[in-house]
């Protein structure tokens, strides 16, 4: 197999999107036990399934951590795809646009990691940050238009991709700050 689709299905194993559709016998498919210090404490919720995180209502008591799985949903694909693009591209608007793609991609992508293994935050904590990534989002928007309106095509890639991002990141940080 070639290495790319290990990658493929490794990346995808990892979000738990790549899940075998058959299962070898009842000793297999159980659960492995707990150990003691995974066990869990009194009145601590059970951590949800990636694709519970990834798809429908946020989770009670686990919506950053739903917002952090989702965030890197989006942004892991735009890393890979942005860079490959950007450097198999000789043309100067196209490898502008995929590279800065990939990189602010990759920035969010550090970004849910970080959310997705710090601690969950409070309700009213996470929709106030919300609100201020909501309020930067309009600015890096209003930035990417000013750079896509340049002479200059490596300018406008970089623009409209700051501009694609900037919007994306407007709607998700909305939607998910109103749904809290």
């Amino acid at each position: 197999m070639k290495p790319g689709i290990w990658f493929g299905l490794l990346l995808l194993g990892s979000l738990g999107l790549a899940q075998p559709q058959f299962s070898v016998g009842p000793a297999i498919a159980a659960e492995p036990p707990l150990l003691a210090e995974q066990a869990q404490k009194p009145g601590q919720l059970e951590r949800p399934s990636w694709e519970r995180l990834l798809f429908g209502p946020a989770p009670e008591g686990f919506r950053g951590l739903a917002i952090s799985a989702r965030l890197l949903a989006w942004s892991v694909p735009w890393t890979l795809a942005g860079s490959t693009a950007g450097l198999l591209s000789d043309d100067p608007w196209q490898r502008s646009f995929w590279l800065t793609n990939s990189v602010w991609a990759a920035v969010n992508s550090g970004i849910a990691l970080l959310g997705l293994l710090g601690p969950e935050p409070d309700r009213e904590g996470l929709r106030d940050l919300l609100y201020i990534n909501a309020a930067l989002d309009v600015l890096y928007l209003a930035g990417g238009v000013f750079l896509a309106l340049q002479p200059d095509a490596r300018s406008q890639g970089a623009g409209w991709a700051i501009a694609l991002q900037g919007a994306w990141l407007l709607l998700f940080d909305l939607f998910n700050a109103l749904a809290l």
